[in-house]
């Protein structure tokens, strides 16, 4: 079994490596430019004036979501839904349901050490 896992394990190294491998690099010592740096600078500094480049190209800039509606509002309409039954148990909805025991910690306690000796096979001191 350790051989077979050993195996397996070797010729996934060996295709990754290769995959990684394969990837195609871009040689960019001999790129000769068209324009001068000042060039490029001024044509940055004019799309950044008109707000055509984005500050953090990386990230998507969302505008804040204004909802015309207070916190009572939505309150109430969620407990209108539920009272007409129209909001409940859906996969995009999960209902919490808070049970309170009735009994004690201990009870609970003395009923698992009860169960826990009842499951124990009973064998004597001596091991027969």
């Amino acid at each position: 079994m350790n051989i077979k896992m050993t195996s397996v394990a070797l010729a996934l190294i060996a295709t990754s490596a290769a995959a990684f491998a394969a990837e195609e690099f871009v040689e960019h010592t001999n790129f000769t430019s068209t324009r001068t740096r000042a060039e490029v600078q001024a044509e940055l500094n004019n799309t950044s004036a008109q707000n055509q480049v984005s500050a953090q190209q990386e990230f998507v800039e969302h505008q804040p979501l204004v909802s015309g509606k207070s916190r009572a509002e939505v309150r109430a309409e969620l407990e209108a839904a539920y009272a007409q039954g129209t909001l409940g148990h859906t996969p995009e909805f999960v209902e919490h349901t808070y049970v309170a025991s009735t009994r004690s910690r201990e009870d609970v306690r003395n009923e698992a050490i009860q169960a826990a000796k009842a499951s124990r096979p009973v064998t004597s001191r001596y091991g027969s």
